[in-house]
C-alpha cells in the first residue's frame, strides 16, 4: 500500500461578513507549502497550509494535518478538520 503526499493552502476572505474559503492552491513540497502559506497570510485574511496523506490506489484518506495557520480561519473550518 503505497501512500501519497499532497500539500495545499487554503484560503479565506470576507464575504457578506463571514470567512469563507477562497481557491484552493497546490504546492509540490511540504516546504514550497509552508513559504507559500507565509507570504500569502501577508495579503490574506486567513490562510490554512494542509498535509492530506491518502493511499495511492484508492485515494482513502489516511491523515490530515494542518501545518500553518496565517490570519483569521474560520471556527467551522477547523471542526471539520478534527472530524476527518
Amino acid at each position: 500500500m503505497a501512500t501519497v503526499d499532497t500539500f495545499f493552502l487554503q484560503p479565506f476572505k470576507t464575504h457578506r461578513k463571514r470567512l469563507v474559503p477562497g481557491q484552493r492552491l497546490p504546492a509540490k513540497t511540504k516546504h514550497q507549502a509552508l513559504n507559500e502559506g507565509e507570504r500569502l497570510g501577508r495579503t490574506a485574511e486567513g490562510v490554512a497550509v494542509i498535509h492530506v496523506t491518502a493511499d495511492d490506489e484508492t485515494g482513502e484518506v489516511s491523515a490530515l494535518d494542518v501545518l500553518a495557520r496565517h490570519g483569521a480561519i474560520p471556527e467551522e473550518f477547523e471542526e471539520q478538520i478534527r472530524a476527518l
